[in-house]
């Protein structure tokens, strides 16, 4: 049975068929890189861009942690009063809240209108722009929404003496 057999065609053809299917497997790996590195620089600009968005929510969990009223650190009337205190134009304002809900949006506004307590209270536009500043500047939440600047009537007042009125919105987002 093994007389007929050619020993040496047979492992030559062998060794053929090896060598073939080695090429063969060598040009189908170099398709699959080719269409790998097609595709890197994509790779690369979507890792860039994932990047670029978990820095923003790093920097803005910062900012949350940072924000009192954000944080719910301290409440909007708390927050209000100690702003006038750090603005140096003080306690001189009754303060009336009203809220005014928009469930289906997600969010509440709460408006704070502060008129000064006192007819002799009168503000210069330094100490005013201050005191916004300060409101607008430590939180994302609150913002003065209405001012309203009325010279000051007060006998002896000074030029720049104003009687502001000023509306002072916290939107909260809903829990839901």
């Amino acid at each position: 049975m093994f007389r007929n057999l050619d020993f040496e065609r047979a492992l030559l053809v062998l060794l053929v068929v090896m060598i073939l299917g080695c090429v063969g497997f060598i040009f189908w790996q170099r398709s699959v890189a080719d269409d790998l590195r097609s595709h890197m620089g994509t790779a690369e600009k979507q890792l860039t861009q994932i990047g670029e968005l978990a820095a923003e929510i790093i920097r803005l969990q910062g900012e949350m942690r940072e924000d009192s009223i954000a944080s719910d650190k301290t409440g909007p009337l708390p927050y209000i009063e100690e702003q006038e205190t750090s603005s140096r134009i003080g306690r001189k304002f009754s303060i009336a809240p009203s809220t005014d809900p928009h469930p289906s949006e997600g969010f509440e506004d709460t408006r704070y209108v502060l008129t000064p307590a006192q007819p002799d209270f009168d503000f210069s536009r330094q100490d005013i722009a201050r005191f916004l500043l300060q409101i607008e500047g430590n939180t994302t939440r609150m913002k003065a929404t209405r001012i309203k600047l009325d010279l000051s009537t007060r006998r002896n007042a000074d030029s720049d003496a104003w009687k502001p009125t000023f509306t002072i919105t916290d939107r909260k987002p809903t829990k839901g």
